[in-house]
Formats: structure tokens, sequence, C-alpha cells
């Protein structure tokens, strides 16, 4: 089912016969765009009204003496890796060095280069030659274990590095909005290349997993001018990636850039006489998004019902209005006083600091009897609230099926879902939210393992439009563009940069720029016809529209038949700092080696970008195709092998 999908026009013309490539249907995929309100975003759960909409101060009051802050600013810069040796800041570089050979399909081992192909497709941005090698010599156990002791990649260090390097202040004290462009493009870059080319891929993965479940986004204009905010909040996703959902939990709530995309940041208590009212948005999201859901589950995440077979919801508005007095009393870490604003210099990166004059020191109730006695400090309410709400049953199912639809499949069984949600529970040492032993389970899981041959109708996910190409850049050793300010001749040059910030428009997606906190689609979606009607969910066909099939597809063409990279990238074409998309340049020496055999050619792009699983039919097609050529034009021979197989419902369904 997840097949049903139908391969552009403008590829399909190029393969005769191709309409054999595609299961019986057509996509019939739109893009929900889910209005961002001023506040975020959200929804109620089943039985409640929407929460009322906090009013604004009409009045600037300044804090009283006793309005001391009871959380000091901590030092700047990334704290250790949680799980790892010390934090790696080196320049990520692309690999140019000779590829291992590949096991051909009639040797020995080519099933077991196939099994880490699928293993490495689920696990990180995508497999390299190097890589499929190296997991053929241990287990997937060993692989996972050895990812999770590596340094972390950290993103802000090189941002800031980046910046200096084009003559920008990291944390200037003001901004103009020419530099706030200049800034996130940078930022984008060090995302790309940590993806393609950092040795840390689980964790970066693991990262870019949380990111869709705790969504922040400068989409909007709240985060647009926060570059060092975002890349320490992935940073922060990273460094958790692999420690404790509760711990995550407590960072994202203090975290300045949620605070101040989902409001809580100069969150107060209730004040009658200024028409004051705590804002509602965080508390809603925190348990709808990111730990509980709307509805109570089961174990293995189905829907529990009442007696009368109707849904029972987790939290109601009660829970909402409590839980949003929790968190009253937060604001930047660089101010003195509540009514300063400020989000330059270190305040987008520093967690919230608290005021006790501003919070709601009463007693609070959640989930009908779970008291937080009155009279505590913020940092008490807080740690309270997120001790009931992790406590709460449905966050192991709820944050492990997730997880699973992130690596694996977007339909995982009850059983799995159960299995994953048993270690989150216990990790087998008695620790609920052991994010290392969460991954472990879903990855090692047999479903994962071996579901695409033992439920192939159902098994399997739509790669997303970030993954898609990161598979093709990482199987290819994309190498960067030359980076200069163009009004400058004199102007110095940076080489390998991955500049593909725009790829909302040619793709309907990139990093941190979902419309909503609702993430760039719903984890529930079903795409209407066959998938639907077989009860199955689609997450990632919510942004597959017609327009965006096309775009990507001629984006991609466009990418994969860009210049030869052995030849020196003139200065007549350098990328300017404000260019914000730019092709890379895919490494095919490997590829033009073989080009006097088209069967090993199709042979090593089938391992690498579709775990050796093309189809007989499909091969055939293509290696039809590319055997027209020789090898004086054994260039054009791989470049349409590649976009044959990344334009094909094959390489589109991860399996």
């Amino acid at each position: 089912m997840l097949n049903d999908y139908t391969i552009p026009a403008t590829a399909a013309s190029k393969l005769r016969g191709a309409t054999v490539l595609t299961a019986p249907g057509t996509i019939i995929a739109f893009f929900l765009l889910l209005s961002l309100s001023a506040c975020g975003g959200g929804s109620s759960p089943p039985d409640t009204k929407p929460a009322t909409p906090t009013a604004s101060p009409t009045i600037p009051v300044e804090p009283s003496p006793t309005d001391a802050p009871t959380q000091q600013p901590q030092p700047s810069g990334p704290p250790p890796a949680l799980g790892t040796p010390e934090p790696t800041t080196a320049p990520l570089k692309p690999d140019t060095s000779a590829d291992p050979a590949l096991p051909k399909p009639s040797s020995e081992n080519y099933a077991a280069a196939t099994k880490a192909a699928r293993f490495l497709t689920q696990a990180s941005f995508g497999p390299t030659a190097k890589s499929i090698v190296e997991l053929m010599g241990k287990s997937q156990e060993q692989w996972i274990t050895e990812q999770i002791a590596l340094p972390q990649t950290f993103h802000l260090p090189l941002l800031d590095e980046r910046l200096e390097q084009i003559g920008l202040v990291p944390a200037p004290e003001t901004e103009e909005d020419t530099e706030s462009w200049l800034r996130d493009i940078q930022r984008s870059d060090i995302w790309w290349e940590s993806a393609i080319w950092g040795e840390d891929q689980l964790r970066q993965k693991m990262a870019y997993a949380l990111s869709q479940l705790l969504v922040i986004s400068n989409v909007s204009d709240v985060l647009f001018n926060d570059s060092r905010g975002i890349a320490n909040y992935h940073d922060i996703l990273a460094r958790h990636a692999f420690g404790n959902y509760r711990d995550l939990l407590e960072a994202v709530t203090l975290n300045p850039m949620m605070g101040e995309y989902l409001s809580m940041v100069r969150n107060e208590k209730a004040n009658e006489q200024r028409n004051i009212r705590p804002d509602e948005n965080y508390a809603r999201e925190i348990m709808q998004l990111f730990s509980i859901g709307l509805v109570e589950l089961n174990l293995d995440g189905t829907v529990k019902l009442d007696e009368q077979d109707q849904v029972i919801p987790s939290y109601g508005q009660d829970d909402i209005k409590n839980l949003a007095r929790v968190f009253t009393g937060w604001n930047m870490a660089t101010i003195d006083n509540w009514w300063e604003w400020t989000s330059t210099g270190d305040a987008e990166i520093l967690p919230m600091k608290a005021f006790n004059a501003y919070h709601d020191t009463t007693q609070k109730i959640l989930f009908g009897s779970k008291i937080i006695p009155p009279n505590q400090t913020p940092q008490q309410d807080l740690d309270s609230a997120l001790d009931i709400i992790f406590a709460h049953p449905n966050v192991a199912p709820f944050i492990s099926k997730q997880l699973i639809q992130r690596f694996v499949t977007s339909n995982p069984s009850p059983e799995y879902v159960s299995r994953v949600a048993s270690v989150f529970n216990n990790n087998g040492e008695g620790v609920k939210g052991d994010l290392s032993a969460v991954i472990k389970a879903i990855l090692l899981d047999d479903e994962a393992l071996t579901g695409h041959t033992s439920a192939p109708t159902s098994f399997g996910k739509l790669r997303e439009p970030i993954l898609k190409i990161a598979a093709i850049w990482r199987a290819f050793k994309a190498q960067g563009v030359p980076v200069s300010n163009l009004d400058n001749e004199n102007s110095p040059i940076f080489n390998n940069r991955l500049r593909f910030r725009g790829t909302d428009r040619e793709f309907g997606q990139r990093p941190y720029g979902s419309f909503s906190v609702f993430n760039f689609y719903r984890p529930d979606f079903q795409q209407p016809g066959a998938i639907k009607d077989s009860g199955l969910s689609s997450p990632e066909f919510q942004i597959m529209t017609d327009s965006q099939m096309i775009t990507a597809n001629s984006y991609t063409s466009f990418n994969i038949f860009w210049r030869d990279t052995q030849n020196q990238w003139p200065k007549s074409e350098l990328v300017g700092e404000g260019w914000d998309i730019y092709p890379s340049q895919l490494y095919l020496e490997q590829e033009k080696a073989l080009t006097e055999n088209p069967a090993e050619l199709l042979d090593r792009i089938n391992l690498l970008l579709t775990s050796g699983q093309m189809s007989k039919t499909m091969y055939e097609l293509i290696l039809d195709n590319i055997s027209n050529y020789n090898s004086a034009t054994g260039e054009m021979m791989i470049y349409e092998a590649l976009l044959f197989v990344t334009a094909s419902p094959e390489f589109a369904v991860q399996r």
C-alpha cells in the first residue's frame, strides 16, 4: 500500500515502459497547512473548549525590590555531551578517499551487505560504501554502542566560528535583518554538513527525530532572528539523544527558544486588576504533543475505551489551567528585572531563569488527584509538574511509537510498540525514559529487521524530502560549494559549504522550518485512497503534493547532472554569502570506474540507495536504458541511472 505512488511524468518519460515501476493507483497527496497562531498553535482535548487567550499588560510595572531571580545565568557554551567523551567542534569535511569494494549480488556475503544497508538507512542519514563494509564486520548492537560513545558534533561553536569568519559578531546586542538572514544560512549549512559528513550519525539522526516531536520553528517571525538559539536547541536535543527523556523535557521547557515559540517566557501569575491570566499555550502543548497525547493509551499504543466504547481524554481544561500556573515566573537569563526585553547576546542560548514575584505560589492539582503543594519556588513547581507528567502511563507508548515512525515504519504493530514502550518504562535497571535503551529497542527489534519480508504491504515509510536528499548526498559523497562575498573581490573564499536552506520551496520541508508546532505532518495522517481505506497511517504523505513531487525531482535531477567534481570551480561561479540554496557536487569517481560494466554500476547504486531491494522489473528496465551508453559517454550512464532510481517509488519508500 505504501507503494501507491506515481513516478513524475518528467522522469517516467525517460524510462521506456516505466509505468510498470508504479503500483496501482495515483497519489492524491495534499499539503495541509496548519496555521501558526501568534502563540504557536494548539488544540484542546476532546472534552474541553479552547483556552482563553492571555491578555498583555497595558502598563509596565517595575518589579518590586524582592523580585530577585532564583536562578543565575549559566556560563555560555555547550555543556558536555551526555554519555559521550569530550564533544568535538572539529571542522566538518567531505570524504574523498577511495571506497572499499562492495559485495556483488553473486557473492556469499551480499545478504550481509543488504542487511547492513537496510539498517544504516534506518539508523543514519543514509549508508555509504564505507559504513556498509564496516557494519558487516560487527553486530548491529555493537555499532549502536559505538555510535553512542562517539563525541557529539556541536553546532553552536561551529556557527560562532563561521559568523566571525564572515565578519559578524556571534552574539550581538542588536541585529539587522540582513544579518539575520546571513546568520541563519550559516546555521543551515552546519546542519546539513553534520548530517552528511558527521561521524555521530545516530545521535544527529535522533536529534532530527526529536526536533519533529519537540518542535520549534523559525518560519514565524518569533524565532527568525535567533539562529544561535536554534543551533543551541539542536545541540540540546543531540546532547540528550541518549539521555533520559525526563531530563530532556526539562531542558526543552527552560530553553528560551521554546519559551519564545510557545509563549512561556514572561508568563506571569494572574492579576485581575491588570487583566492578566497565565498563558496556557505551553501547558497545552507539553501534554498534547511532548508527552501524553490527547487520549489515554494502552502500552501498545492503541486507544483505551471506556465502558461506552468512547475514548478517554488524557487531560482536561482544568489541567491546562493548573499547569499554566506552574509555568509562571520565567524570563530570559540575561535580564535583571522582569520588564526588560531582550533576545540578543546570550539570551537566546541560556536557560530561562525564575522571578519569584511573578510566579503563582498557590496549590495546583493535575490529572484530578496529583497535588503540587503551595508556596514552592518556580523551579520546585516545575520539577513537581514534570515528574507528574513523566509518570503518566501514556508517555512510554506515545513517545515510543512516534520514534519508531521516524526511524523504521509508519505502521508499527501494537506488539512492536509494546516491546519498545516496555523498555521506555524500564531499561532493565529500573530506569524509565532511558533513550539509549529505547533506540536500541527500536532498531534491534525483529520487526525492524524483518518487517519488509514479514509484512510487505504495510511495513516501511515514505522517505521525507530531507532524508531523500541526505541519502543521495551521503551515498555519493556530496561536496560543498565555495562561498564568498561577491560584493568584495578581496573577500576570502570558504570551500565546502552545503548550501541548502531554501528547501521548503523545492521540497516542502527544511530543518527547524515547520509551519506550526504540529510539525511538517501529523503521525496519524492517512493518505486518502488505498492507504486510508486499509487503515494505515502515512505521515510523510501529508507534504507530498503534485507540485512538490515535480519540483523536488527536478531539483534532484539538477543536482545529479551538476559538474564533474574534479574540475576546479571558477571564481566567477562563487556562491554568494546570502544565497540560500545551491546544488552540491556529487563525487562520482567510484562510479566512473564502473562504466565499462553497466550491471556493476547499477548493482552499486542498488545497494547504496535501495539496500539491494530493487525489483527485477525495475532493475532490468534501468539496465536496458543505461546500456545504450558506452565508456565515452559514461558520465551520462551514471546520471541516467541515478535519476531513474531516485525518481522511483522503490527509492521513495524506505523498507
